[in-house]
């Protein structure tokens, strides 16, 4: 008995340890790209968030324009949050928010904006 425990542990690390690497190598371009759409929509959505603080109140047609690039911004970072997660940085955040938020804003440019 002593003689198969002996070899039995060195077969299972190296089982692990294989397939360990080979979800790595699948895995890595996956991830890769990922980092890269997480990375681009989050840009995009700070983007955004500075339009919306800066637009003027008074001017409907720049906040409709605002408002609809917001809404392109959000169709983008929808999907690439749901796919990919959130970036590393904020990992408690929620993608479903984007979501919600997606349909808030396409809401105010049907009733606002026409």
């Amino acid at each position: 008995m002593p003689s198969f425990v002996r070899w039995k542990t060195p077969v299972l690390v190296a089982v692990v340890a294989i397939a360990f690497l080979a979800s790595w190598i699948v895995l890595s371009p996956y991830r890769s790209a990922c980092t890269t759409e997480v990375v681009a929509a989050e840009q995009a959505m700070r983007a955004s968030d500075q339009e919306l603080r800066t637009v003027g109140v008074t001017d409907k047609a720049a906040i409709c324009q605002v408002y609809r690039r917001r809404v392109d911004a959000l169709k983008t970072a929808a999907p690439v949050m749901r796919r990919c997660g959130t970036a590393q940085l904020n990992p408690d955040a929620d993608w479903s928010a984007r979501v919600t938020e997606l349909g808030f804003y396409q809401g105010l440019v049907a009733q606002q904006c026409g």
